[in-house]
């Protein structure tokens, strides 16, 4: 194949060809099925278990479907790669669902042996048939493909893939003007300075991981003397102790999570209660520190006293009240909101900002254009 790209693939990319291959070899193996019947029955494991087992496969399956379908629909419509979801996890969900998922799922219920390689001549069949696809992908994204195909493989997803899907913060850094980011595993906290005083959103899990962090940047721990929190848990306070001389300020609505009022998590977990004095804030309440002025933004939802910051009417740091994925937003993982209607308006909330021209979140990295990440966002807000 040239190095021009010949003709524009479509969003089914080879999946009508591994369909019809695949559908033959099908049929193949049923015809031969019948015909030596009942040779190949599988005798020794009750039907009930396989419809079950089969049943269990294909709703698996259908979840995948799901996930992929909406993420690679979105980068096909944006004329983007799509790596985020669960294509963080194999570079070809659909393909590898079908083949070790939905197909098997349905075989089972015929009760047959020599059926159950049909997954296998699928396989055979999608390593032969995609190298024309990831010709293509390789030609049209050129390196962003190359190193998404080195990262991730084909169909089976590597263990590590599934906690970078969730978790990818930015290295430590310069990420803007004024401004630093230091990764502690896998959360950042963020620098803010105007050269003679410096803030700090967050501070991380251990104290001893930050002050190292930061020693990379050109910001002396002693130099930051504020630090806003976006909430209390142990990712985001646990590192203050190496920010010694610093006033901490948090949401009035967060003290309810570290006093041991409010629990998350079916009451099974707790903020660690702070141990050094704090300040609270409301909605809208300013710091001015030198000439960085911090807004509080009460963004509810993740936990009742998640609170977003806006810095100089430009840089919003909004912690664990949404994800990031391929420039978009989202909201945080289910999992950890204690409100997911009230989460939903506090992003509709930071939506309607003006004049944000970079979006800086905890745990999955930072967006510069703020109008394109929150445009689904917007339009709910107008409707």
């Amino acid at each position: 194949m040239s190095s021009q790209i010949s003709r524009e693939m479509t969003i089914w990319g080879v999946g009508l060809k591994f369909t019809i291959f695949s559908v033959s070899y099908f049929i193949l193996a049923l015809v031969v099925h019948y015909i030596w019947y009942p040779l190949f029955v599988i005798q020794v494991i009750p039907y009930a278990v396989l419809v079950i087992t089969g049943l269990m496969l294909i709703a698996i399956a259908v979840s995948i479907w799901i996930a992929a379908s909406k993420e690679v629909d979105r980068a096909f419509e944006a004329g983007e790669l799509a790596t985020q979801g669960v294509y963080a996890l194999c570079r070809h969900p659909i393909y590898g669902s079908a083949t070790f998922f939905v197909i098997p799922g349905i075989l089972l219920f015929f009760r047959s042996w020599l059926l159950l390689t049909v997954p296998l001549a699928m396989y055979v069949i999608f390593r032969v048939l995609i190298r024309e696809e990831e010709d293509y992908l390789r030609q049209k994204f050129g390196a962003a493909y190359r190193e998404y195909e080195r990262r991730v493989n084909a169909v089976f997803p590597q263990v590590w893939n599934v906690y970078r899907n969730l978790w990818y913060p930015v290295e430590t850094g310069r990420v803007a003007e004024h401004m630093y980011v230091v990764r502690v595993k896998d959360v950042n906290v963020f620098v803010y300075t105007d050269g003679d005083h410096a803030i700090a959103i967050d501070a991380g899990y251990v104290g001893d991981a930050l002050r190292e962090e930061l020693g990379r940047l050109p910001v002396a721990p002693e130099s930051v003397t504020h630090v806003f929190l976006t909430y209390a848990d142990v990712d985001h306070a646990g590192g203050l102790d190496a920010l010694t001389n610093t006033q901490i300020y948090l949401s009035r609505d967060a003290e309810q999570m570290i006093d041991g009022t409010t629990a998350r998590l079916l009451g099974l977990y707790r903020c660690p209660r702070m141990a050094r004095a704090y300040s609270l804030l409301g909605d809208g309440d300013v710091v001015t520190v030198g000439t960085i002025r911090a807004q509080a933004v009460a963004t509810p939802g993740h936990t009742p006293g998640a609170m977003s910051f806006l810095v100089n009417d430009h840089a919003l740091f909004s912690g664990d009240t949404l994800a990031l994925r391929n420039g978009r937003v989202n909201t945080f993982y289910r999992l950890f909101n204690k409100d997911m209607a009230t989460q939903r308006e506090s992003i509709r909330k930071l939506a309607a900002l003006q004049g944000v021209d970079l979006l800086c979140t905890a745990h999955t990295g930072c967006a510069r254009d703020y109008a394109r990440a929150m445009q689904c966002w917007q339009e709910r807000a107008v409707d």
